[in-house]
């Protein structure tokens, strides 16, 4: 089962903590990008959770987002703000896998978006590690 705390915190740090957290998030600012990029992802079979585990954690996240101030500083937003969450989940068999979530700042409220790894219009504002 790989169902995310309903408590955490967005905490900056250092780079080198990041990289060596297994979980952790990005913040991008939106910013207009004429670059293209072709091709066509191939992701691993075993990288998926139950779907029920999956709305669940999207819920959570959002209602965490959305109703606490779990940034670990002051943040002005911008419409089209967007953040990366990346959590690493223990399995039942022993095995991690790395679960993504993407949001999106629109109207003064985060939303769920799918994560793209090839969004090229953004530009990296601030990261750090969770604290679950």
């Amino acid at each position: 089962m790989c169902q995310i705390s309903s408590h955490l915190k967005l905490c900056t740090c250092s780079k080198n903590k990041i990289f060596s957290s297994n979980s952790y998030w990005i913040l991008y600012r939106w910013k207009k990008s004429d670059e293209v990029i072709v091709g066509e992802p191939i992701f691993p079979d075993n990288n998926f959770i139950d779907p029920a585990d999956e709305l669940s954690n999207q819920e959570k996240l959002i209602t965490i987002l959305n109703q606490d101030n779990c940034f670990d500083f002051e943040l002005q937003l911008e419409d089209k703000d967007s953040l990366e969450i990346n959590i690493q989940c223990l399995r039942e068999n022993g095995r991690s896998i790395n679960l993504i979530y993407a949001f999106v700042f629109l109207d003064g409220i985060w939303k769920s978006m799918a994560y793209d790894p090839f969004d090229m219009e953004r530009q990296e504002k601030k990261y750090g590690v969770i604290e679950m």
